[in-house]
């Protein structure tokens, strides 16, 4: 009982310093002029993604940036749907300097082989990154200009939310989601950052380049968010940054299914073993046992009980804050369920990634 009790204060202070450092996090403003400096190449991996590109295509055609200033290359990965002949007949009628690039598998990463493809025919030094399945704001690429010239980062990391949907496996991953955005902001602000969302990134082609990229990692199917990161804070810790604003959310797809969860989690979770980061790894051990030791608190609840209240208060606290910061407090009334439901998944993916092979976008992997 003891040991259990130790895990789960040490998971509150845990929670509790990502919460100190989401607070003192600094924000941006929104855009306050129509200066444009930057020249950003947009990539954008696709692999059979007919029913969402005309979304995203759309997105990107209503940026609030001059044309001139960026170039959108979208890599297709063996798609065997429409989705070339949809990218086709958009750019025939759109203004923007877009391009289709084939991707060459390389490695056993179709995604880092896919972003290595376009980062080699990319025509501008930033580099920023989305995914098929999502819409960008108009000011985001504003956002991102803004960020580089107050600051010079060389790797900027944005936010990521879902698309209002309805029944109770969005409103789960909209929670989950909620905190892994609040501890990725904590993170941040507490200068120890191991987790992004490739989603929606932005990094410096040069040093890209300097660091090998995706080299010494890519046999893992994932991670080409996480690891990237990792080695430009290993270089540059100090041109790291986090774009801590509202106007910079892209939205994307939750999952289908909780199947489709599953595998997208399980895909996340596996590459937590090859984390170089201490704090990363601290942190993955800590949620992992915090959450373990939730469940196991079951049997001594009359001695536990507070101490797993108050983990549920650090943790909507630190949710509450996401949630105000991008609007999205209606979904809070979902939180008492949601997280009692939330450990037992948290310790399944975790323990199953570790074990067993995983599927996405058709293709089976393996740890």
């Amino acid at each position: 009982m003891t040991l259990i009790a130790v895990f789960i204060v040490l998971y509150v202070l845990l929670i509790l310093a990502h919460i100190y450092g989401f607070l003192i996090l600094k924000g941006a403003s929104t855009r306050s002029e129509n200066s444009a400096h930057t020249h950003f190449s947009v990539l954008i991996p696709f692999r059979n993604e007919a029913e969402n590109l005309p979304r995203l295509l759309h997105s990107i055609e209503q940026l609030y940036y001059p044309k001139t200033h960026f170039e959108v290359l979208l890599i297709d990965d063996e798609s065997s749907d429409a989705s070339v002949q949809i990218i086709e007949a958009f750019r025939q009628h759109t203004q923007l300097q877009l391009r289709i690039i084939e991707n060459r598998r390389e490695s056993a990463s179709p995604k880092k082989d896919a972003l290595n493809a376009g980062i080699k025919n990319a025509s501008y030094e930033w580099i920023v990154t989305t995914d098929a399945d999502c819409v960008v704001p108009e000011n985001w690429l504003h956002c991102f200009d803004q960020k580089i010239q107050k600051e010079q980062p060389l790797f900027i990391a944005g936010p990521v939310s879902f698309f209002t949907q309805q029944g109770l496996l969005y409103r789960f991953q909209q929670l989950d989601f909620l905190s892994l955005q609040g501890a990725t902001l904590g993170s941040f602000g507490l200068k120890q950052a191991f987790m992004c969302n490739g989603a929606n990134l932005a990094f410096a082609k040069t040093e890209f380049l300097e660091l090998k990229g995706y080299a010494q990692n890519d046999h893992l199917a994932s991670g080409d968010d996480v690891f990237l990161l990792q080695k430009f804070l290993k270089a540059y810790p100090d041109r790291v940054a986090y774009l801590k604003q509202k106007e910079a959310l892209i939205l994307t797809q939750a999952q289908s299914s909780w199947k489709h969860l599953f595998n997208q989690r399980k895909r996340w979770a596996a590459k937590a073993s090859a984390y170089t980061s201490y704090f990363a790894l601290s942190t993955a051990f800590l949620v992992f046992f915090g959450n373990l030791s939730t469940i196991l608190s079951v049997f001594y609840w009359a001695e536990l009980g507070p101490l797993v209240v108050l983990k549920l208060a650090v943790d909507f606290v630190l949710i509450y804050l996401t949630a105000r910061l991008f609007n999205q407090t209606g979904t809070l009334k979902n939180y008492v369920w949601v997280a009692l439901l939330y450990p037992f998944i948290t310790v399944y993916i975790a323990l199953t990634s570790q074990l067993k092979s995983f599927e996405w976008k058709g293709r089976s992997f393996k740890k």
